[in-house]
Protein backbone atom coordinates (compact mmCIF):
# COMPACT_ATOMS: atom_id res chain seq x y z
CA UNK A 1 0.00 0.00 0.00
CA UNK A 2 1.68 3.16 -1.19
CA UNK A 3 1.46 6.67 0.30
CA UNK A 4 0.38 8.94 -2.71
CA UNK A 5 -0.56 12.84 -2.69
CA UNK A 6 -4.52 13.31 -1.58
CA UNK A 7 -7.19 14.47 -4.26
CA UNK A 8 -10.23 16.38 -3.93
CA UNK A 9 -12.17 13.24 -4.47
CA UNK A 10 -10.58 11.24 -1.75
CA UNK A 11 -11.88 13.83 0.68
CA UNK A 12 -15.04 11.33 1.42
CA UNK A 13 -13.54 8.31 2.19
CA UNK A 14 -10.77 10.27 4.00
CA UNK A 15 -13.74 12.08 5.97
CA UNK A 16 -15.11 8.74 6.75
CA UNK A 17 -12.21 7.37 8.44
CA UNK A 18 -11.39 10.18 10.32
CA UNK A 19 -14.89 10.25 11.89
CA UNK A 20 -14.52 6.64 12.68
CA UNK A 21 -11.00 6.69 14.25
CA UNK A 22 -11.32 10.20 15.85
CA UNK A 23 -14.24 9.92 17.40
CA UNK A 24 -13.17 12.86 20.55
CA UNK A 25 -11.56 15.32 17.78
CA UNK A 26 -14.09 15.73 14.61
CA UNK A 27 -13.27 17.84 12.36
CA UNK A 28 -15.66 18.64 9.82
CA UNK A 29 -15.56 18.06 5.70
CA UNK A 30 -14.94 21.38 4.92
CA UNK A 31 -12.75 21.75 7.18
CA UNK A 32 -10.58 18.78 5.65
CA UNK A 33 -10.52 20.33 2.12
CA UNK A 34 -9.46 23.87 3.76
CA UNK A 35 -6.43 21.90 4.40
CA UNK A 36 -5.29 19.95 1.64
CA UNK A 37 -6.54 24.04 -0.57
CA UNK A 38 -3.98 25.43 1.90
CA UNK A 39 -0.91 22.74 1.28
CA UNK A 40 -1.77 19.91 -0.89
CA UNK A 41 2.31 18.75 -0.74
CA UNK A 42 1.30 18.36 2.97
CA UNK A 43 -1.85 15.67 2.39
CA UNK A 44 -1.01 12.01 1.52
CA UNK A 45 -3.56 8.79 1.41
CA UNK A 46 -2.39 5.39 2.46
CA UNK A 47 -4.53 3.42 -0.93
CA UNK A 48 -4.96 0.08 -1.00
CA UNK A 49 -4.48 -2.29 -4.09
CA UNK A 50 -8.20 -2.07 -4.77
CA UNK A 51 -8.04 1.81 -4.53
CA UNK A 52 -9.97 2.03 -0.99
CA UNK A 53 -7.90 4.18 1.33
CA UNK A 54 -6.75 2.73 4.79
CA UNK A 55 -5.22 5.84 6.06
CA UNK A 56 -4.43 9.58 5.36
CA UNK A 57 -1.98 12.44 6.68
CA UNK A 58 -2.56 15.83 7.18
CA UNK A 59 0.11 18.32 7.71
CA UNK A 60 1.12 22.12 6.82
CA UNK A 61 3.93 25.01 7.32
CA UNK A 62 2.89 26.65 10.84
CA UNK A 63 4.30 28.91 12.93
CA UNK A 64 5.81 28.03 16.24
CA UNK A 65 4.21 28.14 19.62
CA UNK A 66 0.76 28.19 17.91
CA UNK A 67 -1.25 24.99 16.75
CA UNK A 68 -4.67 25.13 14.52
CA UNK A 69 -7.70 25.15 16.39
CA UNK A 70 -9.96 22.11 16.29
CA UNK A 71 -12.58 22.05 13.91
CA UNK A 72 -11.90 25.60 12.14
CA UNK A 73 -10.27 26.29 8.84
CA UNK A 74 -6.67 27.17 8.22
CA UNK A 75 -7.72 30.52 5.44
CA UNK A 76 -4.26 29.84 4.16
CA UNK A 77 -0.60 29.14 5.76
CA UNK A 78 0.30 31.82 8.37
CA UNK A 79 3.04 34.66 6.62
CA UNK A 80 5.29 33.48 10.02
CA UNK A 81 5.43 29.82 9.44
CA UNK A 82 8.63 28.46 10.26
CA UNK A 83 7.84 24.81 11.46
CA UNK A 84 6.25 22.02 9.89
CA UNK A 85 3.53 21.14 10.98
CA UNK A 86 2.08 17.36 11.45
CA UNK A 87 -2.19 17.93 11.91
CA UNK A 88 -3.01 14.32 11.97
CA UNK A 89 -2.40 10.52 10.90
CA UNK A 90 -5.05 8.01 10.44
CA UNK A 91 -4.37 4.43 9.91
CA UNK A 92 -7.34 1.91 9.33
CA UNK A 93 -7.48 -1.04 11.77
CA UNK A 94 -7.14 -3.30 9.34
CA UNK A 95 -3.85 -1.51 7.74
CA UNK A 96 -2.40 -1.46 11.21
CA UNK A 97 1.17 -2.96 12.19
CA UNK A 98 2.88 -2.51 8.96
CA UNK A 99 4.85 0.86 9.60
CA UNK A 100 2.38 2.78 7.51
CA UNK A 101 2.71 5.41 10.01
CA UNK A 102 6.17 4.72 10.44
CA UNK A 103 6.78 5.24 7.11
CA UNK A 104 4.42 8.19 6.65
CA UNK A 105 6.30 9.80 9.32
CA UNK A 106 9.55 9.84 7.63
CA UNK A 107 8.35 10.96 4.62
CA UNK A 108 6.99 13.87 5.62
CA UNK A 109 10.32 14.81 7.28
CA UNK A 110 11.86 14.27 4.43
CA UNK A 111 9.58 16.82 2.76
CA UNK A 112 10.15 19.63 5.58
CA UNK A 113 13.76 19.29 5.19
CA UNK A 114 13.34 20.20 1.23
CA UNK A 115 10.80 22.67 2.12
CA UNK A 116 13.63 24.21 4.13
CA UNK A 117 12.17 23.54 7.58
CA UNK A 118 14.40 22.56 10.85
CA UNK A 119 11.97 21.24 12.83
CA UNK A 120 8.42 19.51 12.85
CA UNK A 121 5.56 19.76 15.46
CA UNK A 122 2.58 18.23 16.44
CA UNK A 123 0.02 17.78 19.33
CA UNK A 124 -0.26 13.83 20.70
CA UNK A 125 -3.46 12.89 21.77
CA UNK A 126 -5.05 9.67 22.37
CA UNK A 127 -1.96 8.71 24.57
CA UNK A 128 0.30 8.38 21.50
CA UNK A 129 3.33 10.26 23.18
CA UNK A 130 5.02 6.80 23.15
CA UNK A 131 4.69 6.66 18.97
CA UNK A 132 5.87 9.97 18.62
CA UNK A 133 8.54 9.60 21.19
CA UNK A 134 9.84 6.48 19.33
CA UNK A 135 9.87 8.97 15.96
CA UNK A 136 12.31 11.45 17.77
CA UNK A 137 10.03 14.25 19.03
CA UNK A 138 9.81 15.28 22.62
CA UNK A 139 7.62 17.74 24.15
CA UNK A 140 7.20 21.28 24.04
CA UNK A 141 8.51 22.66 27.38
CA UNK A 142 9.49 26.33 26.69
CA UNK A 143 6.26 27.47 25.53
CA UNK A 144 2.64 27.76 26.54
CA UNK A 145 0.54 26.93 23.63
CA UNK A 146 -3.62 26.89 24.20
CA UNK A 147 -4.12 23.12 23.06
CA UNK A 148 -7.72 23.23 25.05
CA UNK A 149 -9.57 22.25 21.72
CA UNK A 150 -7.95 18.98 21.69
CA UNK A 151 -8.54 18.00 25.29
CA UNK A 152 -6.59 17.37 28.33
CA UNK A 153 -3.67 14.67 27.45
CA UNK A 154 -2.81 17.01 24.29
CA UNK A 155 0.92 16.90 24.66
CA UNK A 156 2.68 20.04 22.46
CA UNK A 157 6.01 17.94 20.84
CA UNK A 158 8.96 18.81 18.46
CA UNK A 159 11.19 16.99 16.29
CA UNK A 160 14.49 18.96 14.95
CA UNK A 161 15.24 17.91 11.13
Amino acid sequence: MPWRPMTVADLPPVFTLACAIHVDFFEALEVMADKLAAYPAGCLTLETANGDISGYAVSHPYARGRVPTLNHPLGGLPADADIYYIHDIAIDTAARGQRHAEAVVELLAARARAAGFREMRLLSVNNSGTFWSRRGFGRVHDELVDVSSYGQDATYMRRFL
